[in-house]
């Protein structure tokens, strides 16, 4: 015997717990939300702003009542540079080169890029002042203003020269300027300078000027160490040369003194001799002299003594 069983319609009850299941579900989905790294989470009721900021994690709302906007706390750069403009990434935004003019009224554009991050405290405050877009409404106008002010003070042809100080200045006055709002400047970095093709011109020929100077300079020193060297040689052989020649004198004055020496000691020894000789000869030698030395003749002349010099021809014996 065979048993049709015919399954049953569903009631209106059926379907009314399938709604309900189907709401409870989604009412429970809409109560969570999560909160990653690097964010905070800003829930609103009825359109106002909590101000306690909700941590990374898990987290219950009243769905429908409630509404949780994501808040990025992470470092932010931004680029002010030349050329194409760049399509934003997270973390990343890319703005045109800041134009402005020096003391003088010339163009100069500053390529920059300032680092910052969001207090995370401060999200709903942000949120509630300013919106998502708080870059374009806050931060971006004073960091042109900044740029605008602290070139304003310097000559064009000057700048190239003063970057660092110029570098400095922006530091600190963006410094000062985020002190008050809420957010933390990481760094600024001062990355060119963009200057007139009248005033790169200029500089240029400032340049060269310098250069030649220099080498001018380097030419003159060189040319002063050199008259240095030859005044050294000259006077190093002066001094040779004058040495030599006292060498010299002094050399002939100690021959002349050693031959003035021995012509005296020759001097005194004949002297002495001739003083001994002298002494010895006596009258009586002088007679036995004649004596001895006598041939037997008389003399042809003769001279008389006692200093008369006087001389007689005798005549000869024949």
């Amino acid at each position: 015997m065979e048993m049709n069983i015919k399954p049953e319609k569903p009631t209106a009850v059926t379907g009314l717990l399938v709604f309900a299941g189907v709401i409870v579900i989604w009412l429970v989905v809409s109560m969570i939300y999560t909160i990653e790294s690097g964010t905070v989470g800003v829930l609103s009721t009825f359109g106002k702003y909590d101000p306690d900021e909700k941590e990374p994690g898990i987290h219950f709302k009243i769905p429908a009542v409630q509404k949780i906007r994501i808040f990025d706390v992470k470092m932010h750069t931004v680029t002010y540079h030349q050329g194409k403009p760049l399509p934003a990434r997270e973390g990343v935004i890319n703005k045109p080169i800041i134009q402005v003019l020096d003391n003088k009224n010339l163009p100069i554009g500053i390529e920059l890029t300032v680092q910052y991050t969001p207090i995370k405290t401060e999200a709903s405050d942000i949120l509630a002042k300013y919106g998502n877009n708080y870059f374009e409404k806050l931060i971006n106008p004073i960091v042109r203003d900044v740029v605008r002010d602290v070139i304003g003070k310097y000559q064009a042809e000057k700048i190239a020269a003063d970057r660092t100080s110029i570098a400095k200045e922006v530091r600190a006055m963006l410094g000062d300027k985020f002190k008050k709002l809420p957010f933390h400047l990481n760094d600024v970095a001062l990355r060119e300078i963009k200057l007139p093709h009248i005033i790169l011109k200029k500089i240029e020929e400032v340049q060269l000027a310098k250069q030649e100077e220099q080498r001018l300079a380097m030419v003159e020193k060189q040319a002063e160490k050199n008259q240095r060297i030859k005044t050294i040689q000259a006077n190093t052989r002066l001094i040779e040369v004058t040495t030599q020649a006292k060498a010299e004198a002094e050399k002939k004055r100690i021959g002349a003194d050693a031959m003035a020496y021995q012509i005296t000691k020759e001097a005194e020894a004949r002297a002495k001799a001739n003083q001994l000789i002298a002494n010895s000869i006596t009258d009586r030698l002088i007679r036995y002299r004649s004596i001895e030395k006598w041939n037997g003749q008389y003399p042809a002349t003769l001279m008389q003594g006692d200093g008369k010099a006087l001389m007689l021809q005798l005549p000869v014996n024949k």
